[in-house]
């Protein structure tokens, strides 16, 4: 089956919106937020595929010299595939294109995946926000994490 990644198409908030429930149950963004986010300025999002199957997403926004990962999220069934390196490459490529210096991004304390796949990528702790997560009724800390990138703007 075939991956490929492509810009979050306009009009897209309401199909995200419950790929977001299912990858964040504890922490669902509805489709008005999700609408909000994606008309942000600076803001840009992609959706990794299987084959004709929507299986991740990323949503981001230019900071001005930095990119933030707003949110990212694999459904389920297509974790531990590829598919988060794949989407966190994607805004990698683009903060290079875009001449970015750095990502920026949080992540649950206790979200042992995750935590790994971004150190794998070469991003570090720089921060903690306590209680910044709802989780079962309760908050959870978040990590704040950052990468540099090669941050020169590509020819053309």
């Amino acid at each position: 089956m075939s991956r490929r990644i492509t810009p979050i198409p306009t009009g897209a908030a309401v199909p995200l919106s419950a790929m977001h429930h299912a990858c964040f149950p504890e922490d669902p963004w509805d489709a008005p937020v999700l609408e909000r986010i994606l008309a942000l300025s600076g803001g840009l999002g992609y959706l990794a595929w299987q084959g004709d199957t929507p299986a991740g997403f990323i949503l981001a926004r230019d900071l001005g010299g930095e990119f933030e990962v707003l949110s990212l999220g694999v459904l389920p069934r297509w974790r531990r595939q590829g598919i988060g390196r794949g989407l966190i490459d994607a805004v990698v490529t683009q903060a290079e294109h875009d001449g970015i210096a750095s990502i920026v991004l949080e992540v649950a304390t206790e979200n042992e995946a995750a935590r790994r796949l971004y150190a794998a990528l070469g991003f570090v702790q720089v921060g903690r926000r306590p209680r910044y997560y709802r989780q079962m009724g309760a908050g959870a800390d978040a990590l704040v994490l950052r990468r540099g990138t090669a941050g020169e703007p590509s020819a053309g």
